[in-house]
């Protein structure tokens, strides 16, 4: 069950957090090409194992799951009062990872580059929090400074975090500080309803869609590739539905009518240029003990059509909040521009 707080901050609009890392590398160290799974494993390794009590293999069965700081920040549940319990048992992820990630070579037709640091180079990336875990923030923190000390994928990759950012709408704020190892008590989520309330597009005939880390679309499910608008408006009502169910509304309607309008009007929207490429990715799962497969599309799509008004909320949603499949690893993550 949720706290009060939290329970109150469900019923209320949806409010985002977004913090931005940098890591100080003590070593020379090279990364695989895409990090995201690598550090999202690690983060939820190093939370566990400092917030669980009962130290079972699974949290389903745990009395624990439905108050306990893991689950919350990092695989929530549903409680049972939830009134789309058996829809949604297992919650969204309440995070969404922006890592660095280069596919130019690969679109080319060459591959991947691995990330390399030296000693002294930072490594950036940022962490997009959702509703009530940002109370949890300094548990993320702590987190990830001892998932840097210990190594990331590695022992030997270690690094110090140099420092925290709040990504505010009057920009950077530092919010932790190596040098004082304290963190700053700062109000610095933002509701997301003004952000997806946007005349973005407004005349737009073209729209130019770059993912930049690989969009894995299940639809019914069945991966999909090409990736039409029409697939791509899918995947975003499927989001914000999820994202809305389980954590209080986005701001915009978004009901099942209005849904059934926007995918109609999708299919009528014309797939001018498409530069993506398929990539395959794979990740291994420690719970299921097995390698997994985790590619998508990356690369840039042009779409054309009358108008693309009446999408702004849902792409803008894509860009804070990413879309399709493993969003909490980064895949997903989209940019939208008029050509």
């Amino acid at each position: 069950m949720l706290s009060a707080t939290e329970d109150r901050v469900s019923q209320g609009k949806l409010s985002i957090g977004r913090y931005r890392f940098h890591l100080l590398a003590q070593a020379p160290i090279q990364f695989p090409p895409f990090i995201g799974s690598t550090l999202r494993g690690g983060l939820g390794h190093v939370l566990r194992r400092f917030v669980c009590v009962t130290h079972f293999r699974s949290c389903d069965r745990c009395l624990l799951r439905y108050t306990c700081a893991y689950p919350v920040l990092f695989q929530p549940y549903a409680p049972p009062e939830h009134p789309e319990r058996q829809r949604y048992a297992r919650m969204p992820s309440p995070f969404v990872l922006n890592v660095p990630f280069i596919s130019r070579a690969y679109l080319q037709g060459g591959h991947l580059v691995p990330l390399s640091y030296v000693p002294g180079e930072m490594f950036t990336f940022d962490l997009t929090i959702l509703g009530p875990a940002n109370a949890y923030i300094p548990y993320y923190i702590y987190a990830i400074i001892q998932l840097a000390q210990r190594g990331i994928g590695r022992r030997e990759h270690t690094f110090t975090l140099h420092s925290v950012e709040a990504v505010t709408d009057k920009g950077l704020v530092p919010i932790y500080q190596e040098e004082t190892g304290t963190m700053l008590s700062l109000s610095t989520t933002l509701p997301i309803h003004p952000l997806l309330e946007t005349s973005r597009f407004q005349g737009a005939k073209y729209l130019r869609v770059y993912f930049r880390t690989p969009a894995r679309i299940d639809l019914d499910g069945d991966l999909v590739y090409p990736i039409e608008f029409e697939h791509l408006i899918r995947a975003l009502l499927q989001r914000w539905r999820a994202l809305e169910t389980c954590y209080g509304p986005l701001g915009p309607v978004m009901n099942s009518e209005r849904a059934r309008v926007l995918i109609e009007e999708a299919k009528h929207v014309q797939r001018e240029e498409d530069t993506t490429r398929w990539l395959d990715l794979s990740r291994y799962s420690s719970r299921q003990q097995t390698r997994m497969k985790m590619g998508g599309a990356v690369g840039t799509l042009v779409y054309s059509a009358d108008d693309f008004h009446m999408f702004a909320p849902l792409l803008t949603l894509g860009e804070l909040l990413h879309v399709g499949k493993l969003t909490s690893m980064g895949l997903g993550h989209m940019e939208v521009t008029t050509p």
